[in-house]
Parts: C-alpha cells; structure tokens; sequence
C-alpha cells in the first residue's frame, strides 16, 4: 500500500511541471529563430564562459561570439546546446546582455536548461549536454554578437549538429 501512497505525489509533481513547462513556452512567444552553440566554461569562484554559435534566421545563418560568467562556481565543463529563441524582429535584436539563473553539477556527463533573456525583448529557451566536472549556481551573465558580414544562405535544421560549420 505505501508504493502506491509514494507514487501519488510523484505523478502529481510532473503533472505539474510538464504543464508548466508548456506553459512556459507559450509565454515566450512564437519562435522565430534557432541558435546552436557550443560553450566552454570555467569556474573558480567566479566564472568565465566563452564560445561560439550559428544562429538560423530566416533564410540565412549567422556567426555568433558568445562570451560571460557567472559567480560561486568551481571547476570545468563543456557545452553543446542549441536553443529555440522568441521575439526576434531584427538580426540587430540577438546582439546584447542575457541574463538568467542557472545551476550546474557536471560529473562526467550531464543536462541543463536555462531561459535567457535580453533587453530588446529577446528570450531563448536552451537546453544543453555538458561534459566535465562542474559545480556551479549562479545569475549567469552572457553576452552574443553576431557578424553579419559572414552570412550565408542556409536552411533551418531540424537539429543542432556538431562540430558547428
């Protein structure tokens, strides 16, 4: 009888969290971009995170500098995401600051999911595989740049493939 009393409140609880997952992202918006990326990230206290990407907007894909950090985090790990963004009007709107707050603990492998969100009204729903050994939990502070004088006409993947080309 107490199995079937445990899994009650186990069932309820992703019931929750799967409805307010969907939730979630219908509160973002319609999707109007994709971003692969990969990211590397070091932490001793404070953390450093630098990387690069390929957004697909439209019918062309752009380069995409990612640098940031975050604080109280130890160790080192890294990352292969690729993130669905929202609200993206203009090429322009991807570059800036993006905030979120992310808790990582990486041994060997591992997933996380983080919701960014910049100034120009820009969100970006990631959800990454790590590798490595790190601890962290953070407000993490990242920073995109596009360079869009090396465009190239691409089409949408259905997935994010890596090494990035």
């Amino acid at each position: 009888m107490r199995p079937a009393f445990l899994s009650a409140p186990v069932i309820l609880a992703a019931g929750l969290l799967a409805s307010s997952s969907a939730w979630a992202a219908d509160a973002l918006g319609q999707p109007t971009a994709r971003l692969c990326f990969t990211l590397r990230d070091a932490a001793l206290a404070g953390g450093y995170s630098w990387g690069k990407g390929r957004l697909y907007f439209g019918e062309h894909s752009y380069p995409v500098k990612i640098t940031g950090g975050g604080a109280i985090g130890i160790g080192y790990s890294k990352l292969r995401g690729e993130g669905t963004v929202y609200n993206l009007a203009r090429l322009s709107d991807i570059n800036g600051t993006y905030w979120s707050v992310r808790a990582e603990g990486t041994m060997g492998r591992g997933r996380n999911v983080a919701v960014l969100d910049n100034n120009h009204g820009v969100d970006i729903k990631t959800t990454m595989h790590t590798s490595g050994a790190h601890l962290a939990a953070a407000v993490m502070r990242l920073t995109l740049r596009v360079d869009p004088g090396r465009e190239r006409a691409d089409t949408l993947p259905a997935r994010c493939t890596f090494p990035l080309r």
